[in-house]
């Protein structure tokens, strides 16, 4: 992922991205010369410069009166998201039981494109309950998300999560890991939208336009794992 995009993810704004790697690449500097290597206005410039020294990622020194300033080193970054992460676990709690309070017996989201998929590989690692899938073309999976898949797999086999998944005969690509089993069914009788059941889940995905329908209902998902069972008994390993 591109450079400036991991930052602005963490937090910091374009402004803040482009003073924090300028300072990064000519190291402690007047606002003059950080005006030429960001093509900022100098007046925006101090404003991102006091907003990166509020989070810890900016310094300054003066000499003879002048202010010269500098980036803190990248590893801070670390703790910048630690600071964040921790502040988050501290409202948790409430959050949480503010979801639980409101929370309906069946709930429906419909989940958009490549940042609605990870939220759906998200919960599935929060809810740490094995998976069962119907109509999986591994080989859409990886052409889609690799990087995402490859750490989602290492997740999923530390904390013990193991999947069940139906695919067609001779497929281009499977993922070679422990606990994912593969079953098929003959191409004709496979289904090309892929469904998953874990916990009090069901997840439907469509390729085109990328959306994830995201069913929250004990008893669909009961309902799916009984058919998904049936079918997993017939199927050729």
């Amino acid at each position: 992922m591109e450079t400036r995009k991991v930052l602005e993810n963490l937090g910091l704004s374009d402004g803040e991205t482009k003073v924090y790697l300028a300072l990064l690449k000519i190291g402690t500097s007047p606002v003059s010369k950080i005006k030429e290597e960001s093509e900022l206005h100098r007046t925006t410039i101090y404003d991102f410069i006091e907003k990166l020294i509020n989070k810890g990622l900016a310094s300054y020194v003066i000499e003879n009166n002048v202010k010269f300033y500098s980036a803190t080193h990248p590893s801070k970054l670390m703790d910048f998201v630690k600071e964040k992460e921790i502040s988050l676990n501290n409202i948790l709690p409430e959050l949480i039981k503010l979801n639980e309070t409101n929370e309906e017996e069946i709930k429906i989201e419909i989940l958009k494109g490549k940042e609605g998929f990870k939220t759906l590989l998200n919960l599935i690692l929060r809810t740490k309950k094995d998976l069962h899938g119907y109509g999986i073309d591994e080989t859409k999976f990886e052409e889609n998300f690799p990087i995402d898949l490859k750490h989602f797999l290492k997740q999923e086999q530390k904390l013990g999560i193991k999947e069940k998944l139906i695919t067609f005969k001779n497929p281009e690509f499977t993922y070679d890991v422990p606990h994912v089993t593969y079953r098929y069914f003959d191409k004709e009788f496979f289904s090309p939208t892929p469904w998953f059941a874990f916990g009090d889940y069901v997840a439907i995905m469509i390729w085109d336009p990328l959306t994830t329908i995201l069913i929250k209902s004990k008893e669909l998902s009961e309902g799916f794992d009984k058919q998904f069972n049936l079918l997993w008994k017939i199927a050729k390993k």
